[in-house]
């Protein structure tokens, strides 16, 4: 046997031994004494890598890549090291170069899925997860890297799936039947039927079965309540995550949240400081913090704390969105809208969005438009204004609207067309502020913009003929959205109850009619109503019945719903009835409104109080008598 020969396996010796400084002697002896050994530096590149020497490991595993360019092993190690060192495209080269030789090489396979995931290229995370699942279909953890890959890149779908097939495989894989819960809690965001949210608790009970203190399985399942509405037993279980885990600085956030949703809006506060001491760089809990000064109408201090989260964060939708709300509630409205943007394909912010023909600011002239409503009933009726402009810059106009709108809709001079058909450009109706420059001083808000049709007119009109008095049409309540927790807890603050009202029903000369909708209409008959309110609501098919109502009618006072869109629209006086955290439309309950020149708000001076709002109400429609 050859001096060099002797010299390397008493290295390796060495090395299985676990005997790292006398086998790193040994390596470079072999290499100082003047023989060319390529497994001697790609094994003490790899002794380099055991003990956490990357930048060594590196050096010695590069030398040793030259001369064994096809050895995949020692490739894959390079590239470990290298991810090491702080060099994750080099690192990512160096994994393809090791899988052009052995196409199905596992090490190197997993490396650059995780390298690729870790750095953002989910498209090639996803491609090196499934390329692991074709090769060995059985092996669980590929199957639970391929989920997180998915998760990442919004494919929940997909993602359930791959979580799934790893828990057949191996089905205490703790850690797959948490992930599979939070791709069930995502699916189930906006909407908390039991498909969704009721198998993700499952899940997380399942889990803290198998680990009674599982502080992650924990706060996972405080989510899960809290979107089922469920709060109280949210918070029991965040703060049991918090007293096994006093620094778990995510479910302190959490709690902020479900304190909030149980009206414990100083607590919440103070659990988001607590979240930001534990932790200072936390980007979630200045979101959290920043929503709840909202809440408390302090936009310019929600304003900072957003952008510190973007600070951390600079890729935060969250952060982004809300700060978009804080900007359009002061009226700073050029950066309000550009951020505004950023909702756009988010399910709970915006909603789906296509591309593809997207109008960005081309000549319109000869082209056909398609608008597309987003959100509620009330945005399309605010935003649909912009048809009018986009009529004038030469386009045909068309747009593509809620079924309870077409008929109103279709009255619109400027509107040719509400079915949606073929297209040379599209966009979506609430970012014309932004592709138009609307500031607060060039709001388009020439009013009616919004018509009743003759033959609705000649249906409605007979039913008000010899009716004295000032008429009066009220809404004292939304829809309640129960279905998505955020929405169902500002209505809860947007609306009332009838009796709040009562004050009202005391002043001579006026008569009241309902415009109310579903279930709430059923309190005028429970408050002993029915002589004060004549209710025509059950022959209304849809908006342009409550249009014509509204056409017969003096004033309409509403709170934050539709109808205050609608009434504005059309040109009528409307009494707007905010609550103290106003939608940033009312531009923190300012007493008029850019948008209709007909409205009037009346804002609460502090949360939940409608009593001194209702008075201020009464006050003023005994003066308008």
């Amino acid at each position: 046997m050859s001096q060099a020969a002797t010299l390397l396996q008493n290295a390796i010796a060495l090395h299985k031994a676990q005997h790292f400084n006398d086998a790193e002697k040994a390596y470079l002896k072999l290499l100082d004494s003047g023989y060319v050994s390529p497994d001697g530096l790609r094994l003490l590149g790899a002794l380099y890598l055991q003990t956490g020497q990357k930048a060594l490991a590196a050096e010695f595993l590069e030398k040793a890549a030259r001369l064994l360019p096809k050895d995949p092993e020692t490739l894959t190690n390079l590239g470990i090291a290298l991810r090491g060192i702080k060099k994750p495209e080099e690192a990512v080269t160096r994994f393809k170069q090791a899988l052009t030789h052995r196409a199905d090489y596992i090490p190197a396979l997993h490396n650059l899925a995780h390298l690729c995931y870790e750095i953002g290229r989910m498209d090639e995370a996803k491609a090196a997860y499934e390329h692991i699942s074709r090769i060995n279909p059985l092996h669980a953890p590929a199957h639970f890297d391929h989920g997180n890959s998915l998760l990442s890149l919004g494919k929940i779908g997909e993602a359930i799936a791959e979580y799934e097939q790893a828990l057949k495989i191996k089905p205490d894989y703790l850690e797959a039947i948490i992930n599979l819960g939070i791709a069930y809690s995502l699916a189930g965001k906006n909407d908390l039927s039991h498909q969704w949210l009721g198998r993700a608790e499952e899940l997380f009970k399942r889990a803290l079965k198998a680990d009674p203190n599982n502080t992650v399985a924990m706060n996972n399942l405080g989510n899960i309540l809290r979107q089922q509405g469920k709060a109280a037993e949210a918070e029991s279980i965040f703060r049991k995550a918090l007293s096994l885990r006093p620094d778990y600085a995510e479910a302190a956030v959490n709690l902020a949240t479900t304190l909030r949703d149980l009206g414990r809006l100083n607590d919440a506060i103070e659990s988001c400081h607590f979240a930001l001491r534990l932790r200072p760089d936390f980007a979630e809990a200045r979101i959290n913090l920043g929503t709840l000064m909202q809440e408390k109408g302090q936009h310019e201090e929600a304003l900072q704390l957003f952008d510190e989260a973007l600070q951390r964060k600079p890729s935060s939708i969250d952060a982004q969105w809300n700060k978009s709300l804080s900007l359009l509630a002061l009226g700073q409205y050029r950066e309000g809208w550009k951020l505004h943007e950023i909702g756009l394909g988010v399910p709970h912010m915006r909603g789906d969005y296509d591309s593809k023909r997207r109008w960005n600011g081309e000549d319109l002239t000869g082209k056909r438009l398609l608008l597309r409503s987003e959100q509620g009933l009330g945005d399309t009726m605010q935003f649909v204004r912009y048809a009018e402009v986009c009529k004038s810059r030469g386009a045909t106009v068309i747009v593509s609207c809620q079924p309870a709108l077409k008929r109103l809709l279709s009255n619109c001079p400027y509107i040719d067309s509400i079915e949606e058909q073929d297209f040379d450009y599209h966009a979506p109706m609430m970012s014309m502020p932004f592709a138009f420059g609307t500031d607060l001083d060039s709001v388009p808000a020439k009013v009616p913009y919004l018509f009743v049709s003759n033959g609705t007119r000649a249906k409605w009109t007979p039913k008000f003929r010899g009716k004295k008095g000032l008429k009066v049409g009220l809404v004292w309540a939304g829809n309640p959205r129960e279905k998505i927790i955020a929405a169902h807890l500002t209505d809860n603050r947007r609306s009332m109850d009838l009796d709040t009202l009562k004050p009202l029903f005391g002043i001579k000369g006026v008569k009241y009619y309902s415009l109310q909708k579903d279930a709430k209409v059923e309190q005028i008959k429970l408050s002993g109503l029915e002589k004060q309110i004549i209710n025509l609501m059950d022959g209304v098919e849809d908006f342009e019945d409550t249009a014509a109502i509204i056409e017969n009618l003096d004033l309409v006072i509403t709170v934050d719903t539709s109808v205050a869109h609608l009434a504005g629209g059309m040109g009528k006086p409307v009494w707007i009835l905010s609550r103290f955290d106003a939608c940033w439309r009312w531009l923190q309950n300012r007493p008029d409104s850019p948008w209709y020149p007909t409205a009037r708000i009346f804002g609460q001076q502090s949360p939940g109080d409608w009593a001194n709002m209702i008075e201020n109400v009464k006050n003023a429609l005994e003066e308008a008598i």
